[in-house]
């Protein structure tokens, strides 16, 4: 349960989502006296995982909730938080109008109050340091807070990657579900594997099929969903992420790829270059521009830069490499550890 006299409620979905699995593991970390859990099946058609939540106090939303659930859910709370959407504008006006204290840990992108004057909530949580500064100059109450990682959860990850060495070097890309305008940055890869001269394996997940066409050995795909407790295997056996993202702040792949002591090799824009080292980052332009909640900026990568990094990580020597792989590890545990962020969120959030 939450410290001192504070009742927690938690807002979270259970589906193979970035959303899920972020609300999973703050749930997980925050432990909240009740629950409100939103049955996506409506939005998306996913397969939902309610047994995640066994245990805790709660009631369900078959999509969005309708004004008695609200009332039901901030009955008797001091604090609500929820990831992305309160899911009801009416839920952040009834919770401001009895005290309770409301929390978003919010994405930029999907940010109903950049375009529409609605209820507040008490604070923005900002999952990475994309646009912060943006949030901050509309905003009076934006802390950066990003979303936790249970590090064990990656250990076998971490000590198979750490223990790797001889063979080819062995990269992942992780597509998931792809998102508009090739946002991890797939079809760049893809384009700058021509200018590649080494040998390695690369393995591009996705839970989707892909439609690309590509005539290159090094090139494997594997189309399929992870359960949460097999998270671990997408990163295993590996000794780099690359992720040339072309927009967006929170990725939880980049996050858990650290946590699994993968260096991970991104395009040079923020939130990557406050993140990573300089030498991990790749030169990027903007493409275009694209309208979501308000304009955003879609980069594009250097793809003969991007090639060299990749060039570069595959003819690493082995201890150089492995240097690498213990600072990805350190700045992981560092930024995303549970037991690390638990006493920020207290903090941040009164409780």
């Amino acid at each position: 349960m939450t410290p001192k006299s504070s009742k927690l409620g938690l807002i979270v979905r259970g589906d193979d989502t970035g959303l899920g699995n972020q609300t999973r593991n703050l749930c997980y970390m925050l432990k909240p006296d009740r629950v409100l859990y939103i049955n996506s099946k409506p939005f998306n058609g996913n397969e939902q995982h309610m047994d995640w939540y066994e245990g805790y106090t709660g009631m369900t939303s078959l999509g969005f909730p309708d004004n008695l659930t609200v009332r039901k859910f901030l009955n008797g709370l001091t604090h609500v938080v929820t990831a992305e959407t309160f899911y009801s504008y009416e839920l952040i006006r009834l919770a401001n109008a009895s005290g309770i204290k409301t929390f978003n840990q919010v994405n930029y992108e999907f940010c109903d109050h950049l375009r529409q004057t609605l209820p507040l909530p008490t604070k923005w949580l900002m999952p990475s340091y994309w646009k912060l500064e943006e949030m901050r100059s509309k905003f009076t109450s934006v802390e950066y807070l990003p979303p936790p990682i249970f590090t064990n959860e990656f250990r076998e990850a971490r000590e198979t990657n750490l223990a790797r060495s001889g063979g080819y070097r062995r990269f992942v890309h992780i597509v998931g579900k792809q998102a508009e305008h090739d946002r991890n940055g797939t079809e760049d890869l893809l384009r700058a594997l021509e200018y590649c001269q080494s040998d390695f394996e690369l393995v591009i997940r996705s839970q989707f099929p892909l439609n690309y066409q590509i005539n290159d050995r090094r090139v494997l795909f594997d189309i399929g969903n992870r359960s949460n407790n097999e998270l671990y295997e997408l990163y295993k056996d590996f000794d780099a992420l690359i992720m040339p993202r072309r927009y967006g702040g929170l990725c939880l792949p980049v996050n858990e790829a650290l946590c699994s002591a993968l260096p991970v090799i991104m395009t040079d824009v923020s939130p990557n270059n406050r993140l990573l080292p300089k030498q991990w980052l790749v030169k990027a332009r903007v493409k275009n521009q694209f309208m979501t909640r308000t304009m955003i900026d879609c980069y594009m990568s250097d793809l003969q830069d991007l090639a060299e990094r990749i060039d570069q990580f595959a003819t690493m020597p082995q201890g150089a490499l492995d240097v690498e792989k213990q600072k990805a590890f350190e700045i992981g545990f560092d930024s995303f550890d549970a037991d690390n962020l638990r006493p920020k969120y207290y903090e941040i959030m009164g409780l």
